[in-house]
């Protein structure tokens, strides 16, 4: 079965500990956190004894499904926890760990790790074999505006009530560092003793951990947030990415408008451009206000500025690499003209 870890936490009080697990995720601090519930779950079942695997390139598949049929000397039962740091334990570790779903052994529980999985990787057939005999618990850090939602009920759980504009405030000092965010309420539980937390309280007491790649630099100026856009861009360049790949990023999605938009010119109807321009379904609804917002001049002006934009990260212009950066991404975010105004 699929269980999210709200879900996973009511199996455990209501059900106990079961023999099979697989947790995948690429955010640290959900991993650590479901790792460390299962971990106190199989404790409580009965197993003392904890043995650790990682099935890096070379790994022996044999010894660890041998390891699966020993008994223990030390405790009647054993936690198993296998890491695949890829993702992809190759057609051996693929067939062994199908069989281990098959018939997992009745004195063990079988704790697997990977990073996240998604697209084919989701369907392999051990994925799906470990799913169906046990539990797999795949964890996505919150989308931005998921994530106030997410440190309100982490701070209910610390005792804490916060108000809305000192939330939003908290979200946008740590978006996109879940630890950061762990760390700032942890701090706000011994510097809020009234269990209040307010805007002053979050000014004096949090720093700015936010932490952006270039994808959300393209996302914030598609959904035409300009404030959101400007801050993103200035903390890449804070952080030192790579200004080519923030122009990549940015390049990336400006091709594609401009491929939608001159479809749509011809006639096309806008789910069978999205689709010819070769955009995500996920990524539809994004595109398609960001069409909005540019008839064809709009998107030859971008184009250029695109191109601009290349010659000065390359070197071949005068100019500042992310001053450029800044100016194409809000360029790209900028609203659609006033009706009557070029």
């Amino acid at each position: 079965m699929r269980l999210n870890p709200q879900q996973l936490r009511s199996q455990l009080r209501s059900k106990g500990v079961g023999p099979l697990y697989l947790v995948s995720g690429d955010e640290p601090l959900l991993v650590d956190e479901t790792v460390d519930l299962l971990r106190r779950a199989a404790r409580d079942a009965g197993c003392a004894e904890r043995n650790l695997f990682v099935a890096e390139r070379g790994f022996d598949w044999e010894s660890f499904r041998a390891s699966l049929d020993n008994l223990s000397l030390f405790a009647s039962q054993q936690l198993i926890e296998l890491r695949l740091p890829t993702g992809k334990p190759g057609d051996k570790g693929s067939r062994e760990l199908v069989a281990v779903a098959s018939s997992p052994p009745a004195d063990k529980v079988i704790l697997i790790i990977t990073p996240g999985l998604s697209g084919n990787a989701a369907k392999a057939k051990w994925v799906r074999a470990l799913t169906d005999a046990g539990a797999w618990v795949p964890l996505r850090a919150p989308a931005p505006e998921q994530l106030p939602a997410w440190l309100a009920a982490r701070l209910k759980t610390a005792g804490l009530s916060c108000d809305p504009d000192a939330l939003e405030l908290l979200a946008a000092r740590v978006e996109g560092n879940l630890l950061a965010a762990k760390q700032e309420i942890d701090k706000l539980v011994l510097l809020a003793p009234s269990g209040r937390v307010t805007p002053e309280t979050v000014r004096a007491a949090v720093a700015d951990g936010a932490r952006f790649d270039v994808f959300q630099l393209a996302d914030a100026a598609l959904a035409g947030d300009l404030a959101r856009t400007a801050r993103v861009a200035q903390q890449l360049q804070r952080e030192g990415v790579a200004a080519p790949l923030a122009l990549w990023g940015l390049v990336r999605e400006i091709t594609a408008l401009a491929d939608v938009r001159h479809r749509l010119d011809q006639g096309e109807a806008p789910g069978k451009a999205m689709t010819a321009a070769g955009v995500w379904r996920s990524r539809e609804g994004l595109l398609r206000r960001a069409v909005e917002r540019f008839d064809g001049d709009r998107v030859r002006q971008l184009l250029a500025a695109a191109q601009r934009t290349d010659r000065i990260v390359k070197g071949a212009r005068p100019g500042v690499d992310w001053n450029a950066l800044l100016e194409l991404a809000l360029s790209l975010a900028a609203p659609a003209p006033a009706a009557g105004r070029p």
